[in-house]
């Protein structure tokens, strides 16, 4: 038998808030870094444990910044892809041996490729508007 409505609003609203603390504690720590790597730095003897954990700290944010990038980009390809996929009838049940995801990436792939010079186009008329 399934759940109460109540205990399925009640549970989907817990995961969600674990899931916002859990996001925004991660960007928050990715934040700061950079700042508690150098206090480490400051707070240490010359060659000890905490000025080598805190040039660790400071030399591995850009790669972690940029694998964020490209790890960003690919999931927010996913997500537009899917939503397509899920919402436009056709395009679910159009290809049914193919992966889901690999359709939901050529999708979101396909409509970023033709937002993009729209968005561009618009960007161009407003500015020659403004002038």
């Amino acid at each position: 038998m399934d759940k109460p409505l109540s205990v399925q609003i009640i549970t989907v609203s817990i995961v969600a808030l674990i899931a916002t603390i859990g996001v925004y504690g991660i960007v928050a720590l990715i934040v700061r870094m950079d700042d508690t790597g150098f206090k480490l730095i400051k707070r240490s003897k010359k060659d000890g444990f905490l000025r080598k954990l805190g040039n660790l700290l400071v030399n591995a944010l850009p790669v972690v910044i940029r694998s964020l990038a490209v790890i960003g980009t690919i999931a927010l390809i996913l997500v537009s892809g899917g939503i397509f996929v899920h919402n436009i009838d056709y395009l679910h049940h159009l290809l049914p041996d193919i992966p889901s995801m690999v359709k939901e990436i050529a999708a979101g792939l396909i409509a970023g490729l033709i937002a993009v010079p729209i968005m561009a186009g618009i960007k161009k008329l407003i500015t020659a508007v403004k002038k």
